[in-house]
C-alpha cells in the first residue's frame, strides 16, 4: 500500500487549541515553510557514513576548542580574547522550542582552561526537525558573531568548520565569515549577547 508523507514537525493540535496563540500557529507555519524550502533546495541533510563516523558539530566545538588553547594558532595578542569570547557565548541567545533561549542549553562549557563543549546531541534530528535546525543555524550565527568582535583573527581558521556544519542544515543564512557588524545581520543572538556584554553582564 502507498505510504503518506509525514508531515513537518510542529506544535501538538491540542497544544495550538488550548493556548488559542497566534505565535503558535506563526510558529508551526515557519516550520512547514522551512522544510519546504528545504526540500526545494534538494538538500539531503548530513548522513551518517559507517567508514567517516563524524558529527560536523562535533567539529565545530573540537575547532573552537582548539582555538582558545592555541593548538589552532590566533594570530592575535595575548589580551584574554578567550574569556572576552566565552562571556560573549553563555550571554547569548538561540532559538529553542518555541521561544529565544540562553545558549547554554546547548554549552556545557566554555572558559579558556576547559575549552569549548557543546551538547551535539540535540541537535542530531535537525535534519527532520527545522525547529533544531534554526537551533543548530543560530549557534553557527552566535559563535561567528562573538568570534568577529572578541577574535576576528580566528575567522578565516573558523570559517571551513562552520562552512562544513552549515551545509548540514537546510535554510541556513549563516554569514560565516562573521564579517558583518550592521544593525539587522546580527540575529537576535548577536544582538543580545552584544547588549549583554556592553552591561556586564556575565563578565
Amino acid at each position: 500500500r502507498r505510504l503518506k508523507a509525514k508531515p513537518p514537525f510542529c506544535l501538538p493540535r491540542d497544544l495550538v487549541l488550548s493556548q488559542g496563540s497566534a505565535m503558535a500557529k506563526q510558529l508551526c507555519l515557519i516550520s512547514a515553510v522551512l522544510a519546504t524550502s528545504a526540500s526545494a533546495l534538494g538538500f539531503a541533510g548530513w548522513t551518517y557514513d559507517p567508514e567517516h563516523p563524524v558529527e560536523p558539530f562535533d567539529g565545530v566545538a573540537k575547532a573552537v576548542s582548539d582555538m582558545i588553547h592555541n593548538h589552532i594558532p590566533v594570530d592575535r595578542r595575548q589580551d584574554g580574547w578567550q574569556g572576552s569570547f566565552c562571556s560573549c557565548m553563555e550571554n547569548g541567545h538561540i532559538s529553542s522550542w518555541y521561544q529565544y533561549s540562553s545558549a547554554m542549553y546547548l554549552i556545557d562549557t566554555c572558559n579558556p582552561t576547559k575549552g569549548f563543549v557543546m551538547r551535539t546531541g540535540h541537535l542530531q534530528d535537525r535534519h527532520t526537525e527545522p525547529l533544531q535546525g534554526m537551533m543548530a543555524c543560530d549557534t553557527l550565527k552566535l559563535i561567528s558573531y562573538c568570534m568577529s568582535h572578541h577574535a576576528q583573527e580566528a575567522l578565516p581558521a573558523w570559517k571551513p568548520t562552520c562552512s562544513n556544519a552549515h551545509y548540514t542544515i537546510g535554510a541556513c543564512d549563516v554569514d560565516c565569515s562573521g564579517a558583518v557588524h550592521r544593525f539587522g545581520g546580527l540575529g537576535l543572538a548577536g544582538l543580545l549577547a552584544g547588549t549583554l556584554a556592553v552591561f556586564g553582564f556575565g563578565a
